[in-house]
């Protein structure tokens, strides 16, 4: 029997962000509250309609209801320079995207759309908005683009750029390839020069150094990440929410499902649990997925990073997936209200999709506060083919890399 869904569902009516608010404003108050970070997760990346509702909700939430910082699941060391621009800096969104937004997230036309809305909102109004990373430099597998701004932004010392010219280490792939061919002798000054650099930084004043130089202490604990407990890279994301809630009054939060649910994930707590901790009804976490469409899936070869087969297919529901439940409800875009839905539509969900596979739940309450679901979604145009290209360059890179001599024995 399919359950009453007056009590516990709404729809969304319009995700053109141009949309007029009065459409859908009551529905965005009752999920927000009075919250002062709402977390919106996205259960696959690169998808159209996940980029236009946030970028909905988020005008909306400026307009409406005083949020002035959105902050992304992207380097924030990178994200200075998008700060910059969207608060009239030089330069065109398509290159400030591009080089400014990590994991290749800028390079779509509806990321730029948002960026250059903001741009406008400031340019107009005396209630700002701001613009922030809160992720690893490089995307997680650099360290340059932190380097170079605590280098741009404190005294010079001799064997600074030497250290530059170490951390400098290309695009997401390529960095991988590239740290993993590294001689033990190179990767030992790196290491020591970034935490040298961190012990610099402490004794400045000036809070984006310190904060970019926690980027990199996060950055080389994530290289032997601890067994049990919150990944290093979760840690870093969770303070940098909390450091830009001392400048802001109200921000929207994006990121991965699994990076924004509040229980956790295999046993480790994420960012939505470590900001759950210290923010209570402060805080809510959204989960966003969908029932049909294309779906990317990675078949790993070998050990090495990033050494995968990207394939597309169409996403298939299985019965234990809340998308499999949830597109059962009906309206097209549907906001679920996890507090509110009869336990029966929950019975027997064990997680939610991601990359063709189940990302385990096991109280979807706990996890989240709410539940936006897509009947149909699309990718962004030319996001899959840009990504499998990537990981077939860099498998062409490793095949090209001279072995790595063996190093001599210690005494």
């Amino acid at each position: 029997m399919t359950p009453d869904t007056g009590a516990f569902v709404r729809r969304i009516r319009r995700i053109d962000p141009a949309a007029a608010d009065l459409d859908d404003l009551e529905t965005v108050r009752d999920l927000v509250g009075d919250a002062r970070v709402v977390a919106i997760g996205e259960g696959a990346h690169n998808i159209t309609e996940f980029h236009e509702l946030r970028d909905r909700l988020f005008r909306i939430l400026v307009r409406r209801f005083g949020f002035t910082g959105f902050v992304m699941e992207s380097g924030f060391a990178e994200g200075l320079a998008v700060d910059e621009w969207i608060h009239g800096g030089p330069g065109q969104a398509e290159t400030v995207a591009r080089d400014g937004i990590t994991y290749r997230f800028g390079e779509c036309e509806p990321m730029r759309r948002q960026l250059r809305w903001m741009r406008r909102w400031n340019s107009g109004s005396s209630a700002k908005v701001a613009f922030y990373g809160m992720d690893l430099p490089g995307s997680s597998t650099s360290p340059g683009p932190a380097v170079r701004a605590c280098l741009d932004r404190m005294p010079g010392r001799p064997g600074d750029e030497e250290l530059l010219r170490l951390a400098d280490l290309g695009g997401r792939t390529e960095a991988a390839v590239r740290f993993e061919a590294m001689t033990g002798a190179d990767r030992d000054r790196l290491l020591a020069g970034l935490r040298e650099l961190g012990e610099r930084a402490l004794v400045l004043d000036d809070e984006v150094v310190r904060r970019c130089a926690a980027s990199l202490r996060a950055f080389t604990e994530e290289l032997d990440a601890p067994s049990a407990g919150p990944y290093p890279r979760d840690v870093f994301m969770a303070e940098t929410v909390g450091w830009i809630l001392e400048r802001e009054r109200r921000i929207v939060v994006s990121a991965h499902n699994a990076h924004v649910r509040r229980s956790p994930f295999l046993g480790r707590p994420m960012m939505g649990g470590l900001l759950d901790a210290s923010l209570g009804a402060d805080l809510v976490s959204i989960g966003m997925s969908y029932g049909s469409g294309p779906e990317v899936r990675f078949t790993q070869r070998s050990p090495r990073p990033f050494d995968c087969d990207v394939s597309l297919g169409a996403r298939t529901l299985p019965p234990n997936s809340i998308e499999s439940r949830l597109d059962r409800l009906g309206p097209p875009v549907a906001v679920v209200d996890l507090h509110r839905a009869p336990a029966g539509l929950l019975d027997g969900v064990d997680g939610t999709l991601a990359n063709g596979g189940l990302d385990p739940v096991d109280d979807f309450p706990a996890a989240y506060d709410a539940f936006i679901h897509f009947r149909r979604a699309t990718r962004v145009p030319g996001a899959f083919e840009r990504l499998r290209a990537e990981f077939e360059t860099a498998a062409r890179a490793d095949a090209q890399q001279p072995a790595r001599p063996e190093e001599p024995e210690s005494p």
